[in-house]
C-alpha cells in the first residue's frame, strides 16, 4: 500500500517532461526564414515536434519541407533551448541549416526571409525568440 501512496504522489507532483522540438535557422544574405503563422498572431521558425522513433535530424527534415518545401541538404547543431508553453515545458534543439529547392508555404503559414534584428519582437514562440537572441549575440 505505501508503494502505491508513493507512486501516485510522485507521478502527481513531480514535474512534466517537456516536449522536444526542433527548430531551423535557414540564413540566405543575412536574412533568415520566417513563417508569418496561419494560427497564431506572429512568426514562427521552421520547425515541430520530434515525433516518436524519429531522431532530431529526422525531424528537422521533415518539419522544414512540410512547412517551406525546402529539402535540407545540411544541419549543424547551434543550440538548445527551453522554455513552456501554455504551461508545458519544452526543449528545442536549434540548428542552422542548408537547403536547396524554392521555398512554397503551407497551411503552417506564408514564408518571408526578414533580418532576425526586425523579426524578434513579432515571434510568436517563446523559445524562437530566446533562439533569435542567441543566434544574433553569435553573429
Amino acid at each position: 500500500m505505501l508503494y502505491i501512496v508513493k507512486f501516485w504522489t510522485k507521478l502527481l507532483f513531480v514535474e512534466s517532461p517537456p516536449i522536444f522540438s526542433v527548430t531551423a535557422l535557414i540564413n540566405e544574405k543575412n536574412n533568415l526564414l520566417f513563417l508569418n503563422l496561419s494560427y497564431q498572431n506572429g512568426l514562427g521558425l521552421p520547425g515541430g515536434i520530434v515525433k516518436k522513433g524519429e531522431t532530431l535530424e529526422e525531424a528537422l527534415r521533415r518539419e522544414v519541407f512540410e512547412e517551406t518545401g525546402l529539402k535540407v541538404v545540411g544541419c549543424e547543431y547551434f543550440t538548445s533551448v527551453t522554455a513552456e508553453y501554455k504551461g508545458i515545458p519544452t526543449a528545442s534543439a536549434v540548428f542552422l541549416v542548408k537547403t536547396s529547392g524554392k521555398i512554397k508555404s503551407s497551411e503552417e503559414g506564408t514564408l518571408s526571409w526578414m533580418r532576425p534584428e526586425e523579426a524578434i519582437s513579432k515571434m510568436f514562440y517563446k523559445d524562437n525568440i530566446i533562439s533569435l537572441k542567441k543566434y544574433i549575440a553569435h553573429r
